[in-house]
């Protein structure tokens, strides 16, 4: 069975997003509590992948997450994007007017405001993951305590749903990539992760752009990223999307861009997740 470390445990987010990419493929999820300690255990061939959030669409990109990819040589074989839907939980019995405070990461209680400022009394606490949070209230039977997290995290510990859905923002999501030792060009794939950087010179990243423009590459992501052992300049990630799959344009831009850039490498090349359009925030 393949394995795959996540940044937190078991119910947290990014355990859904392993669920989203295999789908019925039984994988075995290991548990990571940091981004460095993942992207270790994919290195050492502790575990087959790493799931790893990049970018969240409200508080923007990951940056040391883009340097963990570059500096550990880890490739790209998939992406998730994946609705980030919050929810009140506690412990079975427990209601509304039980509660006295609220235990869960920083970011869900940045995103859940609205619905916390109704409870003017609740004392908010910024703690760990938010499935870490669930499986504590659990595990010490905390009456009087919520956690904020996924409907996973409440299936798996055994919590009760107080409220549902209570993120202030519903267009929420969160992309994460499936990171591998190894490269891999998925079949048929339509988009492309790469990696760069020019000369310090006026142009030399427009002329990247206009390669890309002039050979029908969809540019739907370009990240700078301070680049090491030197004093504000930058190295480059780029998300591209084939227009038709027109695979001869695209690798002749990629032959363009290597002889425009001083650095240039292929970080992965897999199929874009898309947002069903019938999705109910």
């Amino acid at each position: 069975m393949k394995s795959v470390v996540i940044q937190g445990i078991k119910g947290s987010f990014h355990h859904e997003a392993v669920n989203r990419f295999f789908k019925e493929e039984a994988v075995e999820i290991v548990d990571s509590p940091t981004f460095n300690s993942l992207v270790k255990q994919v290195v050492s061939e502790q575990a087959n992948y790493g799931m790893m959030a990049i970018e969240n669409s409200i508080a923007g990109s990951i940056l040391p997450n883009y340097s963990l990819m570059t500096k550990n040589d880890l490739y790209i074989w998939g992406e998730v994007k994946l609705p980030i839907k919050h929810n009140l939980l506690a412990l079975e019995g427990q209601s509304l007017a039980d509660i006295s405070e609220v235990r869960t990461h920083p970011m869900a209680l940045l995103q859940c405001e609205n619905f916390l400022d109704q409870y003017e009394t609740w004392k908010r606490l910024a703690m760990d993951d938010t499935a870490t949070c669930a499986r504590n209230i659990k595990n010490n039977q905390y009456k009087g305590v919520a956690s904020i997290g996924s409907m996973l995290a409440a299936e798996m510990y055994g919590l009760e749903v107080l409220a549902e859905n209570i993120h202030d923002v519903y267009d929420n999501y969160t992309r994460f990539y499936l990171l591998s030792k190894q490269p891999k060009q998925v079949e048929g794939f339509n988009k492309a992760s790469l990696y760069f950087y020019t000369d310090h010179q006026k142009g030399s990243l427009n002329r990247v752009l206009e390669i890309f423009a002039s050979h029908d590459l969809n540019l739907s992501k370009i990240q700078s990223v301070p680049l090491t052992g030197s004093v504000f300049q930058y190295s480059f990630h780029a998300n591209v999307v084939l227009v038709n799959n027109d695979y001869e344009k695209y690798y002749q831009a990629l032959e363009k861009v290597r002889q425009a850039t001083r650095f240039f490498k292929v970080l992965g090349e897999y199929m874009e997740d898309q947002i069903p359009s019938d999705y109910q925030y």
